[in-house]
């Protein structure tokens, strides 16, 4: 079938697949660069090469001109040396399409090709979006089936059959990594408390939250945050289990706790300012496994 939204569409994977090859286009020569200067000598630490996969925290199209704009390019702006980071993320991935058959071959050639690494570190942000969007309303209990008691305002079954489709596809990550760049650790994130406040992101997305807990009749924005800080909570312990059995090398990003109130855009992303407090528990955390690297 064709039509004008089918050409849109087509049209956006287009600039989507070129974008990706002009960032895959740099990091190489990058690498090629770095590579080049210590051939020569160069004294100082070899710079991390870094693959980042995932959602809008790693790829947010909304500019801001004070700060960079998402947790990769905060990255890459602070610390001594910068690392190198090829960026496949692209905002409004789900985990579940991330690691669907297309993504995960596009993943898999860029870890497998010698020009863009060595790869010693995949960071991952991914999961948020499989359980946000017109389909959060799944996962609530209707206020009047549970005594408008917010505590038990969340479906603890149909969250964790959400949760176990999201922890496969980590796992199939997990695969990918053994498989194509054994010694890499990957590391993770659950995110932040999000503010249910039905703020969009200007008038690209949004809002992902508040319109499913007011159809659930929990209206108010204290039993609302409380519900989303339970559903994160458990996001966090799945990634926990995770990160907790030493053959998957994975190390999870402590970032939940991190924003204040002030540093969300919208619901579901930070300010530039908020970016760059996340980006700085993931620069810590690389820099417990690479010491002197970043």
């Amino acid at each position: 079938m064709t039509g004008p939204a089918n050409n849109h569409y087509e049209s956006w994977q287009e600039q989507i697949q070129q974008d990706l090859k002009a960032r895959i286009k740099a990091h190489q020569h990058d690498v090629q660069r770095a590579k080049a200067l210590h051939a020569r000598g160069a004294s100082a630490p070899a710079p991390l090469i870094l693959v980042g996969d995932g959602d809008s925290w790693f790829d947010y199209p909304l500019p801001d001109p004070l700060h960079p704009t998402d947790v990769l390019q905060a990255l890459r702006t602070a610390g001594e040396p910068a690392p190198m980071i090829l960026k496949l993320a692209h905002y409004s991935d789900a985990t579940t399409t991330l690691l669907g058959v297309t993504k995960r071959n596009r993943l898999i050639a860029q870890l497998q090709d010698p020009a863009n690494g060595p790869i010693e570190a995949l960071l991952f942000s991914g999961g948020g979006n499989d359980v946000v969007g017109d389909q959060f309303r799944f996962w609530l209990n209707d206020a009047s089936a549970v005594g408008n008691d917010s505590a038990l305002g969340v479906n603890i079954q149909r969250l964790g059959d959400i949760f176990g489709v999201v922890e496969s596809a980590y796992l199939d990550l997990i695969r990918i990594r053994d498989q194509c760049a054994p010694h890499a650790p990957i590391f993770v994130h659950a995110y932040d408390f999000a503010i249910p406040t039905g703020i969009a992101a200007c008038h690209l997305a949004g809002p992902w939250l508040r319109p499913s807990l007011v159809d659930r009749g929990w209206s108010g924005l204290a039993p609302g945050a409380l519900i989303v800080k339970t559903i994160l909570a458990q996001f966090r312990a799945m990634l926990q289990r995770l990160a907790s059995e030493p053959t998957h090398n994975m190390v999870l990003v402590e970032t939940q706790g991190t924003l204040a109130p002030g540093d969300w855009a919208n619901e579901l992303h930070p300010t530039g300012a908020g970016f760059a407090k996340i980006a700085a528990r993931f620069r810590a955390a690389l820099a417990t496994r690479f010491a002197h690297r970043i």
